[in-house]
């Protein structure tokens, strides 16, 4: 059986219901703990504020999919119906590529946001004790990936880009930045990377609202002003940057287009806003028609290197298949040199049983290379079967699954 992964992250689900699942990641992971002997091998919880993700390497499909939906229920009871519904499964190659992405920063909110790395080796720490071998070595391989993408791409780098080439093109609306007075919609990465952004242009005069109450938060940790009365900060603001992406903030906008805001910068993808705006919008698209080819070329090259690592990653899970066969192969001819080995020892004396075992096994270790290497490769193109049925009708041995 492939390996499983049940999640939702932040194009489904608010921050608010994904901080509620993550608080509720203990008691989850220990529900389905219960059940790792019957119904799986090993598991891996990855909690972020953009996403929650159980993978598992699971005997079962359905059944597993079925025990973590209840193991989130039971933990989190307030859970809605709808949220439940719009979790994802993965199964097979579908799994290592999502974790290869997210592991990479190609599925965060700001791509190549360099936390989510840490947080996946976090995750694989914490899964010591339920891990099976193939969730480690699809967990090392996405690490091991995301590590050659962050030194040969400039990937890091895309996120803040985005934010800096839409600011670039809303300062002609604005007053000089020192004076300009931002609100920002949301308190999630991309509002993060504005703020460091607006930062280095000198401006400071920044406040920050969130539906989810958020914002008290976030300004603990940035240079930026918590406000609750979205209506009236609206009126004040210059800029307004809608940074949420999850609908919770939305500005209507009637109240928008009567405020003193003179440019909106919408990184929400219009989750945000309502209604005909008259004010000027800079959105995603706009932005991404400016935004450098180096940017651009860092994407690309990155989504490459990642296709080549999950293809070869696939590749040698394939040939790992051809394990019982090789053994069977060795087990079968190490018999048989067992027994001259002790025939040798019984009739000859013990330099020369030596000599004789020494020359059986260099012998066999050649004489198994070739076979061996044949049925990897013939394992990672779906031709297994031809080897072990070759195996059984030539030498009688019988390849277990």
């Amino acid at each position: 059986m492939p390996l499983l992964l049940v999640g939702v992250s932040h194009y489904q689900a608010s921050p608010e219901q994904l901080m509620m699942l993550s608080r509720a990641e203990r008691e989850i992971g220990q529900l389905l703990a219960d059940h790792c002997d019957d119904q799986f091998e090993g598991m891996v919880l990855l909690t972020t504020c953009n996403r929650f993700e159980v993978y598992l390497d699971a005997n079962t499909f359905h059944g597993a999919v079925g025990l973590v939906l209840a193991a989130i229920t039971k933990a989190v009871p307030e859970i809605s119906s709808q949220l439940l519904d719009s979790f994802y499964s993965h199964s097979g190659p579908g799994v290592i590529e999502h974790l290869f992405r997210v592991a990479a920063g190609l599925e965060s909110m700001v791509v190549g946001e360099p936390e989510i790395v840490g947080q996946v080796r976090t995750a694989l720490a914490a899964a010591n004790g339920q891990l099976s071998s193939k969730l480690r070595r699809a967990f090392e391989g996405a690490l091991a990936t995301s590590k050659a993408i962050s030194t040969q791409t400039e990937l890091r780098q895309v996120g803040s880009s985005l934010a800096a080439v839409g600011l670039d093109l809303a300062q002609d609306t604005l007053p000089p930045w020192s004076a300009t007075r931002a609100l920002i919609l949301g308190t999630g990465q991309y509002a993060g990377t504005v703020v460091a952004e607006l930062s280095r242009r000198n401006c400071s005069q920044m406040a920050v609202y969130s539906a989810t109450g958020m914002a008290e938060a976030f300004a603990a940790t940035h240079p930026v002003t918590p406000v609750s009365d979205l209506a009236t900060t609206l009126t004040q603001a210059d800029l307004l940057v809608a940074a949420s992406g999850h609908g919770q903030a939305k500005v209507d906008a009637n109240a928008l287009n009567n405020a003193a805001t003179k440019v909106v910068l919408d990184l929400s993808g219009g989750a945000d806003l309502t209604g005909e705006l008259a004010v000027p919008v800079i959105g995603l698209a706009e932005i991404g028609e400016h935004t450098p080819p180096a940017c651009r070329e860092s994407v690309a090259k990155a989504e490459e290197m990642l296709n080549s690592a999950v293809a070869g990653f696939l590749q040698d899970e394939l040939g790992r298949g051809a394990a019982p066969a090789v053994t069977a192969m060795r087990s079968y001819i190490k018999k048989i040199i067992d027994d001259e080995v002790a025939r040798a020892k019984a009739e000859y004396p013990p330099e020369v049983a030596q000599a004789v075992e020494k020359a059986l096994h260099r012998a066999t270790g050649a004489m198994l290379h070739h076979p061996s290497i044949t049925a990897v490769e013939l394992a990672r193109i779906g031709r297994l079967n031809e080897y072990s049925n070759a195996l059984n009708t030539i030498f009688g041995i019988l390849v277990e699954a």
